[in-house]
């Protein structure tokens, strides 16, 4: 049998080369890059191969999906789906027009809104947020919410790793939703909130321990959380291990939102991303993501958490999730065409495993009591 071509655009990127070499764990796959300038460092494998292209050129990526079993979009940013020279849904149609499975990395409210609608004549299926937000959190919050009558709150936190340097997209995002407006569910009532906002402190399980966090810009979690469990409060929170980052950054926000400038900051982008890089040289590479989800079961309050933490490349928790998803492609499980229901594609015994496959720890927590490992 030959090998399975997997094409990954942005696979040159910070987490497009995590999800490359989370393919190449299988030895039946060769990985087309395709990214506007070639890896650097290459792919230490020869079963990689590069293509200039780029995401806004859907007709380009068409003519490489002839013989593809996927394509995986990790171009970000994912946000500007109207700005100039801008076109992040390209991949999603050119998947679509050539009925080849799709799998993307994106985050972003505003995109899996379009990609719902752009997914509808698939044939084949389209795994639109298999990130972190909301895919991550779709899955975990269906498995600890079995049971409960209702589900009143979900309180997700990310600990990104500071050692590895992200790519330009990660900061374009970030500085972007800083101090912008949002409706999100509190308590069930819309509330404006503004992006890097609502800090405070939460616990992580080892080795990552403490941190602040904030709440983040708007992500996709705030529709796909609510229309599925109809969870009354959403919020998404993360931080470094910085303190004084983390509240640089919310006080940046805080002065946005209340005089609405600077109005762009992609300008600020290289400034933080080379700040970042040398705050980094003093960072950690262990990583970590929690769930809580608050509800009721029998008219009694129930709280569950699961934690999960990566002590070396945390940052490669939001591409995890995009490998697991070839995989069951390539062998069959994921016959759905069309849009994939997120909550439903994988069981929580195949989501544990396959995170505990690829080095994962992961952890539950009851109450106020400590992280301790999660036993199957």
């Amino acid at each position: 049998m030959g090998e399975s071509n997997i094409v990954v655009v942005g696979g040159s990127g910070f987490y497009g080369r995590y999800v490359v070499a989370d393919l190449l764990r299988r030895p039946d796959v060769r990985v087309t890059v395709v990214s506007r300038r070639p890896p650097q460092p290459p792919f230490p494998s020869d079963r990689v191969h590069w293509v200039a292209g780029d995401r806004g050129a859907p007709e380009r990526l068409g003519e490489l999906l002839g013989d593809a079993a996927a394509i995986v979009h990790c171009a970000g940013p994912f946000q500007a789906l109207d700005g100039p020279g801008s076109h992040p849904l390209g991949p999603l149609r050119a998947a679509v027009s050539a009925g080849v499975p799709y799998v993307d990395i994106c985050e972003d409210r505003s995109f899996l809104r379009a990609a719902a609608a752009v997914a509808g004549p698939a044939t084949a299926p389209v795994l639109a947020g298999a990130s972190v937000v909301p895919g991550l959190q779709a899955l975990i919050v269906h498995d600890l919410a079995s049971g409960m009558d209702r589900v009143d709150a979900v309180l997700c936190c990310a600990a990104p790793d500071t050692r590895r340097h992200r790519g330009p997209a990660m900061f374009e995002a970030m500085m972007h939703g800083a101090g912008l407006p949002f409706t999100a569910p509190r308590g069930g009532v819309p509330t404006v909130v503004h992006g890097w906002s609502e800090p405070e402190w939460t616990l992580f399980p080892p080795p990552v321990g403490r941190r602040l966090v904030h709440q983040v810009y708007e992500m996709a979690d705030l529709d796909v959380l609510a229309d599925l469990f109809g969870a009354r409060t959403i919020a998404f929170k993360a931080g470094t291990e910085f303190t004084a980052v983390n509240r640089a950054l919310g006080l940046f926000a805080t002065l946005r939102a209340r005089t609405g400038r600077p109005r762009g900051t992609r300008h600020w982008t290289p400034v933080v991303r080379a700040a970042s890089w040398l705050v980094g040289r003093f960072g950690d590479e262990a990583g970590g993501f929690t769930v809580t989800v608050s509800g009721q079961r029998d008219g009694r309050p129930v709280t569950r958490r699961l934690g999960m933490t990566a002590r070396r490349d945390g940052g490669r928790i939001p591409s995890l999730l995009a490998g697991i998803a070839v995989d069951h492609l390539l062998t069959g499980r994921l016959p759905t065409p069309g849009l994939v229901p997120l909550h439903s594609w994988l069981t929580p015994h195949e989501l544990r495993t396959a995170l505990r496959d690829r080095g994962i720890d992961l952890w539950r927590r009851d109450d106020e009591d400590d992280w301790r490992p999660w036993e199957e």
